[in-house]
């Protein structure tokens, strides 16, 4: 299973999936500082796993056979349009888009499009708290017609956050 999570926080989640599932694959997209400390904490608890450590790089195919090599990987946000299509099983994104203006929802949704095939789960304020994208709600979530939804709800814990599956194919 190859996921991807972006805006990982310093990547707890990662760990849960990468304890349990041992033949599971994580990399994470976030930026600076986040993606350092990240890197730096899950290359602590796993000491032993492959890395592939985040660095500048302009094509996929120069990196490919060290990133598929390794089970843990890191990259910036802007790498995230030189990974291949339907590349990924699950993405994740857990209370990062509704930070970001309208435009970076949209091209992210539209990255998350292309490299999954398999599963998206997100988690997001059900209305934002900032201004730079106009406050967006969950009803105004890009979704692609390829997208089934497996659930949309209110978070049963966290009311003013809203949680969705949807199985992209």
């Amino acid at each position: 299973m190859r996921i991807l999570e972006i805006g990982a926080g310093y990547g707890r989640l990662a760990y849960i999936f990468l304890d349990q599932l041992v033949n599971a694959s994580y990399c994470i997209i976030d930026i600076p500082p986040a993606l350092f400390i990240a890197q730096k904490y899950l290359t602590e608890v796993f000491p032993k796993e492959k890395i592939f450590h985040f660095r500048s790089f302009k094509s996929f195919n120069k990196v490919k056979k060290e990133f598929e090599l390794a089970r843990i990987r890191f990259l910036s946000a802007d790498q995230i349009e030189l990974l291949p299509d339907n590349y990924f099983d699950l993405v994740i994104n857990i209370s990062s888009l509704h930070e970001m203006t309208r435009e970076q929802i949209k091209n992210y949704i539209s990255q998350i499009d292309r490299l999954c095939n398999g599963y998206f789960y997100t988690k997001q304020w059900r209305k934002s708290k900032i201004s730079d994208n106009k406050y967006i709600s969950e009803k105004d979530y890009p979704r692609f017609a390829n997208w089934r939804t497996i659930f949309h709800r209110q978070h049963p814990i966290q009311k003013m956050f809203f949680e969705a599956l949807y199985r992209i194919s």
